[in-house]
């Protein structure tokens, strides 16, 4: 069983600290301390998942049992000894609240979905990777088809139009329109 003692709050990049010596401080290693303090506090939030788990279950087990639990006395009734145990899980779920304001996660709404459905959330994620590829293929295929008009309608300009052959060589870039400009007759 976790130990009944509130854990102290972890201090991250939302908790008020005193400005340091030089406000000059170099803005990657800014960055890089919140990242190192972010994991922290990720690491701490899992922790405290886990002692609500752990408390759950302690609970769960009691439950089970039917039994008062063995550190309260003989003659404590039985909704005592599981009220006891009903608070160690508020307190563990209390802790986690208290990091409320120190995590800066985005997590969609289908995963939360598919969680309390009781289903794996990688379901998810393989569904958005594989649509985002689909959807990168549909654009890089747009993107090379416009790119292919483009030098086709400046060779046919410039075939038609030899005066305008200084402005589509300057606006399609020298190299790339002179490579596909065809030879003079």
């Amino acid at each position: 069983m976790a130990s009944s003692g509130a854990a102290p709050v972890t201090p991250t990049s939302a908790s008020p600290s005193p400005p340091g010596p030089s406000r000059k401080a170099d803005a990657s290693s800014k960055e890089s301390q919140n990242v190192a303090i972010e994991e922290i506090v990720r690491r701490d939030l899992e922790t405290r998942t886990l002692a609500v788990v752990e408390a759950l279950y302690d609970l769960a087990a009691r439950a089970a049992d039917g039994q008062p639990s063995s550190v309260l006395g003989v003659g404590e009734s039985v909704y005592v000894a599981f009220s006891h145990f009903r608070n160690h899980v508020v307190r563990r779920l209390a802790d986690i609240d208290v990091m409320r304001g120190h995590i800066h996660a985005q997590i969609p709404k289908d995963v939360l979905d598919l969680v309390d459905a009781g289903r794996n959330p990688d379901s998810f994620t393989r569904a958005l990777v594989n649509r985002l590829v689909s959807e990168n293929q549909y654009s890089l295929g747009q993107h090379e088809s416009i790119q292919a008009f483009r030098h086709t309608l400046a060779n046919a300009l410039a075939e038609h139009f030899p005066t305008l052959q200084p402005s589509i060589a300057k606006e399609m870039g020298s190299d790339s329109f002179a490579a596909a400009q065809p030879s003079a007759l």
